[in-house]
């Protein structure tokens, strides 16, 4: 009667793997998902940096045009007091507004669209690890299931 018992040993030991495949694919999911999820985040960071040397760098072109501008002025023989050249002073600054805004806009809807690429990529991975799971049991099911009714056969 040594058949039952091999077939019951294989039969517990493949009901073990199947388990272990789905714990083992899970992780796989999930450890796949927070790497990604943390180079996002590094994108993240590094899109922050950009959007400061964006603003940084048009404040410095703001500064530049300011200061051609009163040099023209002032070759020109003009007063900066002018209220033509306030007019202008006051809309190269109003533009530099502008554009510091859209740069701040565009940042924070690209911050906003990869919270949602990392919200996604870690709930898709804990569905597909869920899944996993439930699939390594479903299997081990099975095959006890089977075993076990081939053991029955043999015995009887």
């Amino acid at each position: 009667m040594c058949m039952p018992q091999a077939m019951m040993l294989t039969t517990m030991a493949t009901t073990y793997a199947s388990i272990s495949a789905g714990k083992a694919q899970a992780r796989a999911y999930m450890d796949s998902a927070k790497s990604e999820a943390e180079q996002i985040q590094a994108d993240k960071q590094v899109a922050e940096l950009e959007s400061q040397i964006a603003v940084t760098s048009r404040w410095k072109d703001y500064g530049e045009a300011l200061s051609i501008n009163n040099t023209f002025l002032a070759l020109a023989n003009r007063n900066v007091n002018d209220p033509s050249a306030m007019a202008l002073f006051q809309r190269n600054f109003d533009t530099a507004q502008e554009d510091i805004e859209r740069i701040n806009l565009q940042h924070k809807l690209n911050q906003d669209k990869r919270d949602r690429m990392i919200d996604a990529t870690l709930s898709t991975a804990s569905q597909r690890a869920t899944a996993s799971r439930r699939s390594g049991l479903i299997n081990a099911l099975n095959v006890g299931t089977a075993g076990i009714m081939q053991i029955k056969d043999i015995e009887t």
